[in-house]
């Protein structure tokens, strides 16, 4: 699913131009797509066609990678942004509660000490 985000953000079309490019559809060919997929998948019950966002699980997708691995280069080739800027702006929002957490942790590890 990440790759198919990826690549309706790299060429501009939707996704299925990007796996389909002889089947383009349009917008809401796309938004009854996206929910027979999260149906098929047990996210949401057959006939909901509202509340889950594509945008959404792009997003999620990227912030769970940098969650596994705190690599932000690697969130910024998954999302194709062009510039690391744009994807520590949105990715690198920590609050001083999640700082204190990071830093305990690093000081606590054994390579440290």
């Amino acid at each position: 699913m990440a790759c198919l985000l990826v690549g309706s953000a790299r060429n501009g079309g939707g996704l299925d131009t990007y796996r389909y490019p002889e089947q383009r559809k349009g917008v809401h060919g796309m938004h009854d797509w996206w929910y027979r997929c999260l149906q098929r998948a047990g996210i949401v019950d057959e006939g909901v066609t509202s509340g889950e966002r594509m945008h959404k699980a792009r997003h999620t997708a990227g912030q769970r990678l940098l969650d596994a691995t705190g690599n932000l280069k690697a969130v910024q080739k998954l999302l194709g942004h062009s510039s690391i800027q744009t994807t520590g702006d949105i990715y690198t929002d920590w609050d001083d509660e999640q700082l204190a957490q990071s830093l305990l942790e690093a000081v606590e590890d054994e390579e440290w000490g």
